[in-house]
């Protein structure tokens, strides 16, 4: 593949496609604010564009007959939202190991896709013909950042069903995107998509109070795997807000319902708990176990915990040894 990439692009948003098009044997070129690019080789023939959004957002359009069967590998460096417009022929063989996806109107579906590597086995004589819009959560964050309060859950309502008439209207959007199309610049295409995540944004606080339950379990239950995950890291409720694409206050306010007691003082509980266990069971000196559960200061980590358990950690670690 020639060394051309979108000028605008972040390289989160290179790794949806790059490594694709180098495994079709493709090369993209410069067309029309993006890159384009055919095939017509031993593994298989068609074309590809690529538009971007802005350094988060891109819309892609693909049409590619596999030759031959393969496993076609796609990466990506973080979680990312996906809208996808399938055109391809009912009689397609059906492909092995498609994620999994929210069904939409029509051919169309949208997930959330979750950072890593994952392999379809595209069969022999597949075709696929799709035009997809994936949005990285720093466009979300702009747009919270632009707007606070009123886009809060738009990615998480990319795993969600919409409402007919926000479905219909996203579908249009994406027909509108084909390529070699004249006129669809940079500025033109992000406002096609921020209109359909206003008008998404509009519906979404219906959608999460009608999945409030499920949405709330989920939401506290992937808020605790973080803490317990990043114990030495920065646990800052603003950060852990942002590491699940989600407002502060929906965040905190979810959490406090479903176990009765505040994000800080999860947070903090947990750290002291794992405190306890470095203290009884390795014989590091206390500033490192400070470290680790996320005290950089020693003066701070004692403190914490003799107010958190009565006792100095000096003091706990003494106190477990004569019982053991």
């Amino acid at each position: 593949m020639t060394d051309h990439a979108i000028r605008s692009e972040s390289r989160e948003i290179q790794t949806l496609y790059r490594p694709q098009v180098e495994q079709l044997g493709m090369e993209l070129h410069h067309r029309s604010g993006g890159l384009e690019g055919q095939v017509d080789g031993d593994i298989c023939r068609g074309r590809f564009q690529a538009n971007p959004a802005g350094p988060y957002c891109l819309v892609i359009w693909h049409d590619i007959t596999f030759l031959r069967e393969m496993d076609f590998s796609e990466y990506a460096m973080t979680d990312y939202a996906c809208l996808t417009l399938d055109e391809s022929p009912a009689s397609n063989p059906a492909p092995y190991g498609l994620q999994p996806c929210t069904k939409q109107e029509g051919n169309m579906v949208s997930l959330v896709q979750q950072a890593g590597t994952f392999t379809n086995r595209m069969p022999a004589g597949f075709r696929s013909q799709t035009r997809s819009i994936c949005i990285l959560p720093d466009y979300f964050t702009e747009l919270e950042n632009q707007w606070p309060g009123q886009v809060a859950g738009l990615f998480d309502i990319f795993a969600q069903p919409w409402p007919s008439d926000i479905a219909l209207a996203a579908s249009t959007a994406l027909s509108k995107f084909a390529p070699g199309r004249q006129g669809q610049t940079e500025f033109l295409i992000k406002t096609h998509i921020d209109l359909l995540l206003a008008r998404l944004a509009k519906s979404s606080s219906a959608l999460v109070q009608s999945h409030e339950p499920s949405y709330d379990c989920d939401l506290v239950q992937q808020a605790k795997t973080h803490i317990q995950s990043h114990l030495g890291g920065d646990l800052s409720i603003d950060r852990i807000a942002q590491s699940l694409y989600v407002e502060r206050t929906r965040l905190c306010t979810a959490f406090r319902h479903q176990t009765g007691t505040s994000l800080a003082r999860f947070i903090r509980e947990q750290r002291i708990d794992q405190a306890r266990h470095l203290l009884s069971s390795t014989g590091e000196d206390i500033a490192w176990i400070g470290r680790q559960v996320g005290y950089m200061r020693p003066s701070s980590f004692s403190a914490t915990f003799t107010r958190e358990t009565g006792v100095t950690p000096i003091a706990w670690r003494e106190q477990y040894s004569r019982v053991k």
